[in-house]
């Protein structure tokens, strides 16, 4: 019998504030810093939206509501499957700077960029799941966060 497939789980955060966009930078493999959504895996015996708000604290010390998800995504690479669920929050009130609170040290900085900063630091997005995640945000992308629902047991 052969070893069933699991594909990765991650979500990520599109956080905007007062018409900027929170990004996260860690080094990666690469040799400079690279660049994202607050974003992760999900732990055993969380809910998507548990994972998210779990994601976000880490990684940019706010503790955020998600007010819906922008887009789901599968991304193939290699031999991994990543299923990928971008959630967004919109709030005028969060602060200009942020600490990390991540337990495995990886983010090195979390800062409000512009859409245009945004688009020039393209060359350096984690992934390509950070492009696709934006650009749905951008183009009007929402949907509730009614449609996840958690079976308790």
């Amino acid at each position: 019998m052969s070893e069933r497939f699991r594909p990765y789980v991650t979500v990520a955060a599109i956080i905007e504030c007062r018409g900027k966009f929170l990004m996260v930078s860690e080094f990666d493999e690469a040799p400079y810093p690279v660049y994202g959504q607050p974003a992760g895996h999900l732990e055993a015996k969380e809910d998507l939206i548990q994972a998210v708000k779990r994601e976000i604290n880490e990684e940019t010390g706010l503790n955020l509501e998600p007010q819906g998800i922008s887009g789901i995504y599968t991304y193939v690479k290699d031999n991994e499957t990543i299923q990928r669920f971008c959630f967004y929050v919109v709030d005028n009130t969060l602060p200009e700077e942020l600490v990390p609170n991540d337990p495995d040290n990886d983010i090195k900085g979390a800062k409000w960029y512009t859409k245009e900063e945004i688009d020039n630091l393209k060359d350096k997005f984690r992934t390509r799941l950070v492009k696709h995640c934006f650009k749905d945000y951008f183009a009007g992308k929402r949907y509730p966060l009614d449609i996840f629902t958690t079976i308790l047991p």
